[in-house]
């Protein structure tokens, strides 16, 4: 080993060079390093970046530091601190409830039916506006008001709905 560095220090170092850079080894690590030669140099921004912004890093951390001093001398900052950490502790009760994890591995809060809650939700909404509305002319439905009504082309996709709820609430209900 000892014989290959002082073989190595004998030999030019263009040679030395050529060498090393034919060495199948070497070459696939300047492969790799070229491929990843522009996040390498964002990657250098960044830390000369972080560096040239270290006073001023330190300045913050001191200015928050003598703030916390400064805060943790009156009582009512401390009331503050507690107060949140009582609100974080109650929250993490809440979330491990049995309840609430029974609740997440529910389909309630499945992408589509939150978005059939909210269907449902400005539909009503705009009903009641409609109803409360005092310009409307609120009239009775009768028996031919109500056949006239269900056989309305905007009335059956809700009647369709509300018979394929009704369907598979039955079979939910019965499963249970």
């Amino acid at each position: 080993m000892a014989n290959a560095a002082l073989d190595q220090l004998e030999m030019p170092v263009d040679r030395v060079l050529v060498e090393r850079l034919s060495d199948p080894k070497t070459i696939e690590q300047l492969v790799r390093l070229l491929d990843k030669l522009e996040t390498i140099g964002f990657l250098v921004d960044m830390l000369e970046s972080f560096l040239a912004r270290g006073p001023e890093l330190a300045d913050s951390v001191n200015e928050l530091v003598q703030t916390l001093r400064a805060g943790l001398k009156t009582p009512a900052y401390v009331s503050r601190i507690e107060t949140a950490l009582n609100a974080g502790r109650k929250m993490q009760e809440f979330l491990d409830s049995p309840q609430v994890q029974a609740l997440f591995k529910s389909d309630v809060l499945d992408t589509r039916s939150v978005a059939m809650v909210g269907k449902v939700a400005r539909a009503m909404t705009r009903a009641a506006q409609e109803t409360a509305d005092p310009s409307a002319v609120q009239r009775r439905v009768g028996l031919i008001g109500l056949m006239r009504a269900l056989s309305d082309p905007e009335v059956q996709p809700a009647l369709n709905f509300v018979f394929s709820l009704a369907r598979h609430l039955s079979r939910e209900l019965s499963d249970a």
